[in-house]
């Protein structure tokens, strides 16, 4: 962890935003997860990370900026309740969301940017407030990617010529 990254505030009982998954386990781990309804999967509150690189890929892909995919991996391996994170591809254990974003986009791109100002919230607190205020301008870049992609100007629409919503030709 890099300086000014911190430890994920869920672990030590702080409020945090989450988003629900159905997700279907087997032995305790998450063998598949989904966006919608799914055979033999429960909805859980799926936890958002807390740090930048994640919630900024997790921001984008909630806007429309990039076509990754999500994924859910376990919080911990101490984690006694088995809480699961919403991460990027390539972490131990992930599990990739199946299904369409979209009916989850806005909620997903809200969370995030709660998330981010809890993160800012949590180095405030620490006496920290040039991390604090870095991580406030980050909350606000989010709230204004996902207002100009709710005018239908995404970067993916407009990279591939597509006619914007909202502009007349």
């Amino acid at each position: 962890m890099t300086r000014g990254e911190i430890r994920h505030p869920a672990l030590t009982g702080e409020p945090w935003p989450v988003i629900g998954v159905r997700v279907r386990r087997q032995d305790s781990s998450p063998r598949a997860a989904s966006w919608r309804p799914a055979p033999h999967a429960a909805l859980e509150d799926v936890l958002l990370p807390c740090t930048w690189p994640e919630l900024e890929r997790l921001a984008e892909i909630a806007t429309g900026l990039t076509r990754a995919r999500v994924y859910v991996t376990d919080l911990g391996a101490a984690e006694p309740d088995r809480r699961l994170v919403l991460c990027l591809r390539g972490a131990l254990g992930a599990v990739q969301v199946e299904g369409p974003l979209t009916p989850v986009a806005e909620v997903l791109t809200a969370r995030t940017s709660a998330a981010t100002l809890r993160v800012a919230a949590v180095h405030r607190k620490a006496g920290r407030p040039e991390e604090a205020q870095l991580w406030r301008a980050r909350a606000r870049r989010i709230l204004k990617d996902g207002r100009a992609a709710r005018r239908g100007r995404s970067v993916r629409a407009a990279s591939a010529g597509l006619p914007t919503l909202g502009k007349r030709p």
